[in-house]
């Protein structure tokens, strides 16, 4: 009867869910109270609660179950860091973990490996191939070794474990009895040394691993002895050709994130001094005129621009994505051009829409250009070779443009503008379409000079103080 009960419970939860639905849970208890009463809507709220119980686990369950997948682990371990901890201090120590990782981590990554975490001084990283993970572990040792071999003060030895088998891969994390299994025979070993369990050597023996039993062992946690191979590394050929040290900055997840940033921040602060400066002082030149011209013509545009934008930015997301590593001057500058981007602009934006606060004098001219400009103000304006409509079409110059005004000329009732188009040639752009019947006046373009005032000079002196706090400030983190 109870058994029944509670199925009737739960068929009546189920038909109260329907009733109550979009209900306070406080008044849909009060009416299921008030319709099944108190025993039953107890007796409801329990086979609810294990229904849901239930089907939570089974999803937890199903979904761990999913995540279980082959994979081989590698731990690597630092030989007496402890003793050496405590004889050169926290200062040394730290840096001769940070010299471990930097070591480590490019031949990790060489041979297709993940590293998955730092622990003190030990790392934890999986492969997807046991051949890759031993490889891995050999290259390890012979750069260790070489090391030791150019500097005699350096001093640290590194014992390995290898093992493969299915662990429960969530994220970025790994767990399982692989995990613990290559922790215990890492710790069997000693510094220069390889050791991998019997399930791991079986799968080289095709390969020339110069695999040696080493003995059977009881590892903690485990009912039975395994087989552990010691790998006499010293007899493989060379791994480590071509994998630079300490010269680049190896690049972890957040600095990923900051090189995206300072890319896309140097880019765009480029691009707009360019528009609102360079371009100005390009064209007041009649020799570079003409460059400036062309550039104006492929970056004005209104599909190149977002187009080009957007291509430099995928670039920048690709490379942050792939790079392992990057010149610190490249990173270091990068960052400068965040720094001349936010020190431009937070001056730079206050003061232009505020400018009438600050004062004459900060708009007070501190140079003009040499000649006047025409700024074309409507997309694919035509330039004509004579001042005519009817005349003949050169090209269409797109919105935003600049060109070099070399004259000036009145012809039925348009003022049209002379401007610079080639060495030694001309064109013609209307100034002011009159309005025709149905159609409004138009402004095609406008002529002025550039001006450069005080409060451009202090945007630009608040951008390079920033530019040389990001090239200064920018240091190199442990990992």
């Amino acid at each position: 009867m109870k058994s029944m009960g509670i199925n009737i419970a739960a068929v009546l939860s189920l038909a109260a869910s329907f009733l109550f639905r979009g209900i306070l849970v406080s008044k849909a208890h009060y009416l299921m109270a008030a319709v099944l009463g108190n025993d039953l809507q107890k007796a409801v709220r329990t086979a609810v609660s294990d229904v849901y119980k239930e089907s939570f686990f089974k999803s937890v369950s199903r979904q761990i179950r999913r995540s279980r997948k082959p994979v081989t682990i590698l731990f690597t371990d630092v030989e007496d860091s402890t003793a050496y901890w405590d004889e050169y201090g926290d200062l040394d120590g730290r840096l001769m973990i940070d010299l471990h990782n930097r070591l480590i981590s490019p031949v990790i990554k060489r041979y297709r490996g993940k590293i998955v975490k730092h622990i003190g001084d030990s790392i934890m990283a999986s492969f997807k191939s046991p051949r890759n993970a031993l490889k891995a572990s050999i290259a390890i040792q012979q750069i260790l070794e070489k090391r030791r071999n150019e500097d005699v003060a350096f001093i640290l030895r590194v014992r390995i474990g290898v093992h493969a088998g299915k662990a429960l891969v969530e994220g970025g994390d790994i767990f399982g009895d692989a995990v613990n299994l290559a922790a215990r025979v890492q710790g069997l070993a000693k510094g220069n040394e390889i050791y991998v369990s019997s399930s791991t050597a079986s799968r080289f023996k095709n390969e020339n691993f110069a695999l040696t039993k080493v003995g059977n062992f009881l590892l903690k946690g485990k009912q039975t002895k395994i087989e552990i191979y010691k790998c006499g590394w010293r007899h493989y050929p060379d791994l480590i050709a071509g994998i630079e040290q300490n010269v680049f900055v190896q690049v972890v997840r957040r600095q990923k994130r900051e090189f995206l940033i300072y890319s896309c921040a140097s880019i765009g602060i480029i691009y707009f001094l360019f528009l609102n400066y360079l371009r100005y002082f390009l064209a007041d030149k009649e020799v570079l005129a003409l460059l400036s011209l062309r550039l104006q013509l492929i970056l004005d545009a209104r599909i190149a621009i977002p187009a080009g934008l957007g291509i430099l930015t995928l670039v920048a997301v690709f490379l942050a994505i792939r790079t392992k590593t990057i010149p610190h001057l490249a990173l270091s500058l990068l960052k400068g051009g965040f720094g001349l981007a936010i020190g431009f602009l937070l001056f730079y934006g206050p003061a232009h829409y505020l400018h009438y606060l600050l004062g004459p004098d900060w708009n007070k001219t501190l140079h003009q250009s040499d000649h006047l400009f025409v700024e074309v103000l409507e997309e694919k304006v035509n330039l004509h070779r004579a001042p005519s409509e009817a005349a003949a079409g050169i090209f269409k110059v797109p919105k935003g443009t600049i060109l070099l005004l070399a004259d000036v000329a009145k012809k039925r009732k348009m003022t049209w503008n002379k401007v610079l188009v080639g060495r030694g040639e001309y064109g013609w752009i209307p100034r002011i379409v009159p309005a025709k019947i149905g159609v409004p006046k138009r402004r095609l373009s406008i002529a002025n000079k550039f001006y450069f005032t005080y409060l451009d000079l202090g945007a630009l002196v608040a951008g390079l103080a920033g530019f040389f706090w990001g090239v200064l400030s920018f240091r190199v983190r442990p990992i």
